[in-house]
C-alpha cells in the first residue's frame, strides 16, 4: 500500500485516536468529552477539501500493538511537557474506515478518513497520522446542535482501555505485491532510457 499526503485511507484500514484522559472512556465506550476542542479546521495553506478534521492514526501504518502503546505513551508525555495539561495513555477510540464512510449526521454532514502524515517542523514525525474528516460543519453551532453531534459521534466509534489494546482489530489492507513493485521499477528504468515496454 502506498499513500500520499491527503489520500483517502483504504476501506479495510482502522482509524484510531489516542485516549489521553481516563474520563474519555465511560462504561466501556467513548465519552463525548473526548471531542472537546479536538475537531478543528484544517490548517491554512493546506488546501484540504474538507471543513473539519479529527486527528488520529492508521492501524496499517502504526506498527505492532507494542509500537502503538509506546507511541501513545510518548505522545502523552510530549503533550504534558508542552503544558497541554496532564496527559496519560488510557487507550484508543477507533472505527473501520469503510464504516466511517457510511456515516452521515442529520442528512448533511458526511465523514471520511485521509492520510495526513506529520513531518517536522513543527510536529514530530508520525508517518501513520490520519484525520477523520468532515466534508462540512454544523450549520449553527448552537449548544444543542453540538450536543447532538457529540452524542452521534460517540455512538459510532468503539473504545478500548490500554489494557485491552490487544482487541484492536488488524487492518484488512493487502500489501503491494512484490511483482507489481518490481514491474514499476522496470517501467521507470525503461522510460529513462527511452525503451518501450514489452507487451505480453
Amino acid at each position: 500500500m502506498s499513500l500520499s499526503d491527503g489520500d483517502p485511507a483504504p476501506d479495510g484500514d482502522i482509524w484510531f485516536r489516542i485516549v489521553t484522559h481516563e474520563k474519555q472512556i465511560k462504561r466501556g465506550g467513548p465519552h463525548h468529552s473526548a471531542w472537546a476542542g479536538a475537531i478543528r479546521p484544517p490548517k491554512a495553506g493546506k488546501n484540504r477539501p474538507w471543513a473539519r478534521e479529527l486527528s488520529g492514526r492508521l492501524r496499517s501504518l502504526a506498527g505492532s500493538l507494542d509500537d502503538i502503546a509506546r507511541h501513545g505513551e510518548a505522545f502523552c508525555e510530549e503533550q504534558t511537557a508542552l503544558k497541554q495539561g496532564t496527559k496519560t495513555f488510557n487507550g484508543v477510540i477507533y472505527a473501520r474506515v469503510r464504516d466511517i464512510r457510511q456515516w452521515e449526521f442529520e442528512n448533511s454532514l458526511r465523514t471520511n478518513v485521509h492520510f495526513t502524515p506529520h513531518k517536522p517542523p513543527p510536529k514530530p514525525v508520525d508517518e501513520a497520522h490520519a484525520d477523520l474528516t468532515f466534508d462540512r460543519w454544523l450549520e449553527n453551532e448552537t449548544d444543542e446542535e453540538k450536543e447532538r453531534f457529540n452524542l452521534w459521534l460517540s455512538g459510532r466509534v468503539e473504545a478500548l482501555y490500554a489494557v485491552q489494546l490487544h482487541y484492536l482489530p488488524e487492518a484488512e489492507v493487502a500489501p503491494q505485491r512484490p511483482e507489481s513493485w518490481l514491474r514499476n521499477i522496470v517501467t521507470q528504468v525503461r522510460s529513462c532510457f527511452g525503451l518501450q515496454s514489452v507487451k505480453r
